[in-house]
């Protein structure tokens, strides 16, 4: 269940980081929402593709535990 949370706060941290820093952005430079909709979609999509790998990564570790239980 942690793994759930913690992918969740990954996906949610990354997208409010660049709606952040894209407001910024867009402030500092006096543009409209283009480095917000830019950064948002890079941080979910970054968040997305990290949370791919975490579930990659944990396959593997199950199919390891289940070799090694079955004594392969």
């Amino acid at each position: 269940m942690i793994r759930g949370w913690s992918g969740s706060v990954d996906v949610f941290g990354s997208v409010l980081a660049g709606l952040l820093i894209g407001l910024g952005l867009d402030a500092l430079f006096n543009t409209s929402p283009a480095f917000v909709v830019v950064l948002v979609v890079v941080g979910a999509v970054g968040a997305f593709l990290k949370s791919y790998g975490d579930t990659e990564q944990f396959d593997r570790q199950v199919q390891e535990a289940m070799r090694a239980r079955n004594g392969h």
